[in-house]
């Protein structure tokens, strides 16, 4: 087990990256409220009360992951929003992320977690959170209503938004990485469902 013995804050930064990692792939694969410290701390090499000495608890652990993905893919979409692309392409370019994100990506457990356990969150960080969800939604609704108004897309703006992100956060529990559609090709068939314009 690692000790604690004033580390550098060098050493103190990759210990808590590997917490976080670890946490990430644990509440990936079981839930936050069912994985335990202990189990965390174990994956790391840590005891249990060291942990915090990072992180004051489990909850703070998954903030932390909650912020680093939300931060991570709104700054993606925003710069796509920049972008010269059309609104459909833009729209492509979205949805092709989030899919390599959560399936492809290094830090894909982040963005898996972001789907499913931003509930667990209690008040003491509910309005960042908040603030993060409104920021990580306005990129969508953003580019969504901008296919809208360019006639790319016949369906109702608003809809188009819920129906895109329920069937990414979905697609979790059905997706195969290595099956018949890649992540371009599965960007296009989602687009198709939400209504092209033709």
């Amino acid at each position: 087990m690692e000790a604690l013995l004033d580390n550098p804050p060098a050493v103190a930064e990759t210990t808590r990256k590997r917490i976080l990692d670890a946490a990430a792939r644990l509440f990936r694969e079981k839930g936050f409220k069912t994985t335990t410290v202990r189990e965390i701390a174990d994956v790391v090499g840590l005891y249990s009360g060291s942990l915090f000495h990072y992180f004051k608890s489990k909850e703070d652990i998954l903030m932390e992951i909650l912020r680093t993905a939300f931060i991570s893919v709104c700054i993606r979409h925003e710069n796509i929003l920049q972008s010269e692309c059309a609104p459909l392409e833009k729209l492509r370019y979205f949805i092709r992320q989030e899919i390599e994100l959560v399936f492809f990506a290094e830090e894909g457990d982040y963005h898996a977690v972001l789907y499913f356990d931003w509930r667990s969150v209690s008040q003491t960080h509910l309005a960042e959170l908040i603030a993060l969800r409104k920021r990580y939604f306005c990129a969508w609704q953003t580019v969504i209503q901008q296919c809208h108004d360019s006639g790319s897309l016949i369906g109702d703006p608003t809809i188009s938004v819920r129906v895109v992100e329920g069937t990414l956060r979905t697609m979790m529990s059905w997706y195969k990485p290595d099956g018949r559609y890649d992540p371009d090709e599965m960007s296009r068939q989602i687009i198709r469902i939400i209504g092209v314009s033709q």
